[in-house]
């Protein structure tokens, strides 16, 4: 069994509205500051532009293809910093607009997933276009790690971790303040019910619109459901994953043995 803590920092901080090169810019200031020994760095949702649901030809002014300079500089700061970069960035694809989640490793591997439930009540299904596939899992350094976006997080069926599939589940968000007692307590009963870790990053600060995301919202929990990180003075969070804890855990208290079988279309 693979005995290496997955070493993790989440970056909390506000972003600069539909300013790409701010954005890129406060990113490499903070991962100039990231301690040593970090395998995997987590962003908000919509990092490199904030949650921009109110003009299509605005956003689609800012879309990029995988192979745009938002991703190429990802890639760069990956292999700079031997870590993995996880986020997500507004993405073209032909004339199609996506909310993309990403997964950056050092070495140029790469993966990517468009967010699957789009946050209707905010206008994001009038300028985004609903992701197909299901929310992908990437093995990185002994850990399985599933990726979802936001609004996933209300749905417990897309969630679910059969047969143990994944070890962490990473939750990338502009979730704003007036429901961040839903988002923690979403967070903890993912980590609850599919026993696995649950990394949930959140932006701070006020968009032009006037919407309030708060600070210190971004949390670790653990298989247990317990809060073992979160938000101090500095935008990094770190945290240190064990996978001989996890693996303790669901031998001890296997209820994933006893969870009804299902397929999602």
């Amino acid at each position: 069994m693979y005995t290496r803590n997955l070493n993790i920092v989440l970056i909390e901080d506000q972003i600069a509205w539909g300013d790409k090169a701010a954005n890129l810019e406060q990113l490499r200031r903070n991962m100039s500051s990231l301690p040593s020994g970090i395998d995997l760095v987590v962003l908000p949702e919509l990092f490199s532009t904030g949650f921009m649901t109110g003009d299509r030809e605005q956003a689609a002014a800012l879309a990029e293809r995988n192979t745009g300079d938002t991703i190429a500089e990802l890639h760069r700061l990956a292999d700079q910093h031997q870590v993995a970069i996880a986020g997500s960035f507004l993405a073209a694809t032909a004339a199609q607009l996506y909310n993309r989640a990403f997964f950056i490793e050092p070495g140029g591997e790469d993966t990517f997933y468009d967010k699957r439930h789009l946050f209707t009540f905010g206008g994001e299904d009038r300028v985004f276009n609903a992701g197909r596939r299901l929310a992908p899992t990437v093995r990185f350094r002994g850990f399985n790690i599933k990726l979802i976006v936001c609004y996933d997080l209300r749905f417990p069926v897309f969630c679910r971790n059969v047969g143990n599939a994944y070890d962490v589940l990473i939750v990338m968000a502009n979730w704003p303040l007036a429901r961040q007692q839903a988002w923690r307590q979403l967070l903890i009963a993912r980590a609850i019910e599919n026993e696995c870790y649950v990394c949930g990053v959140n932006r701070c600060g006020t968009d032009p619109a006037g919407l309030d995301y708060g600070q210190g919202s971004s949390v670790v929990v653990d298989f247990k459901g317990r809060v073992s990180a979160q938000r101090g003075s500095s935008p990094l969070i770190g945290a240190s994953l064990s996978p001989v804890e996890l693996a303790r855990f669901r031998e001890k208290f296997p209820a994933w043995r006893d969870a009804d079988q299902f397929s999602i279309e």
